[in-house]
């Protein structure tokens, strides 16, 4: 009997980690590699300068870096991929049992709103909160908080006051002291842009798109509330071990409701999911988190897929004209189709 047992439990656990599906991508047998992404990026309709990464827990399939001076250690500032290391260090908040995801962002910050808005809203961009126009600190509201997504900077500018408030630092050394626990290359900077680019070598300075010409970027200021919703920095590997890396700085309730579509994002790839901090897709049974940034200067993209662990980021130096989205957008997309197709084949 206790034979039978013993088969029995182990019969389960297997039953249990397939239905995970957490295999290395190597064991399904990815083909891309750096030349298949080289071709991507020729057949591009604009330039490509930065670095592309795609790895999974056992190997790295793409590691791409492109441009004068751009190397795989090179920093980029991650537009709002810092959104969702902001929206991390609320969750491990909340694990640590300094915030709830239901309190009233109005017990934290000197801000009266005409309905409760909670931190949770904040994360998932339902608050509709408006910064304040004036010196008064009487928030303005698009809607009924929880109503309707609208995506707010704003938001995430007060989540990082929070945080600040409760672990009284200023929220830039939050981030690095984060960053430095678990030697992720990720860093909080303030300062002006051009003092950042003296002395940190391995930032990459930006360039922007101005009437067909690329003008150096030399004009921002970062500051915490920058920080927390759009002006960290990174590179490709740093964030690629930050976003495989969530079951070690959170709860399993934690992630669980990060990774919770709870909203809806309407996007340029179809509706997706908004968790805490993540965009979620879930089509043809293929689980994908992602986040994409955009800034003066840099554009980027995060991307996992939990069913196979595998990771893939692309940072850029280079702010392209919106006024063209495929353009500034399309080899990022071309990238992601022809992993998802990968993927949904191999699975």
């Amino acid at each position: 009997m206790m034979v039978i047992n013993r088969v029995k439990q182990r019969l389960k656990q297997a039953a249990v980690l397939l239905s995970l599906n957490l295999l290395p991508l190597s064991a399904l047998g990815l083909t891309l590699t750096n030349a298949d992404v080289q071709t991507i990026v020729d057949q591009g309709s604009r330039p490509f300068t930065g670095n592309i990464l795609i790895r999974d827990s056992q190997q790295t399939y793409v590691d791409l870096a492109k441009g004068e001076g751009i190397h795989a250690d090179s920093r980029f500032l991650i537009g709002s991929i810092s959104k969702t290391i902001t929206a991390t260090l609320v969750m491990r908040a909340v694990d640590q049992q300094k915030l709830s995801l239901s309190d009233n962002i109005s017990d934290h910050l000197n801000i009266t709103t005409k309905q409760p808005i909670t931190v949770a809203q904040l994360l998932n961009h339902t608050s509709g909160i408006l910064p304040p126009t004036s010196t008064e600190q009487h928030a303005q509201m698009q809607f009924t908080p929880g109503s309707q997504f609208s995506y707010s900077n704003y938001g995430y500018k007060l989540l990082g006051d929070i945080l600040s408030q409760r672990y009284q630092m200023p929220y830039s050394d939050l981030v690095n002291q984060f960053a430095k626990q678990y030697q992720l290359d990720i860093s909080a900077d303030v300062g002006e842009i051009t003092e950042l680019y003296a002395k940190q070598p391995r930032l990459v300075p930006g360039l922007m798109e101005q009437q067909q010409q690329q003008v150096l970027l030399d004009e921002l200021t970062i500051d915490n509330g920058l920080i927390a919703f759009g002006a960290m920095q990174a590179t490709s590997q740093g964030i690629a071990a930050f976003i495989s890396g969530l079951p070690q700085f959170l709860s399993s309730a934690s992630i669980k409701a990060m990774t919770s579509p709870n909203a809806k994002r309407p996007y340029r790839w179809g509706e997706l999911g908004y968790g805490y901090g993540l965009q979620i897709s879930q089509n043809a049974g293929l689980v994908e988190y992602s986040h994409t940034g955009y800034l003066p200067g840099y554009i980027s993209l995060m991307l996992y897929y939990p069913q196979t662990q595998l990771s893939v980021v692309i940072l850029e130096n280079t702010s392209w004209d919106l006024n063209n989205m495929e353009r500034v957008f399309g080899l990022h997309d071309k990238i992601r189709l022809a992993i998802r197709n990968q993927l949904k084949t191999d699975e």
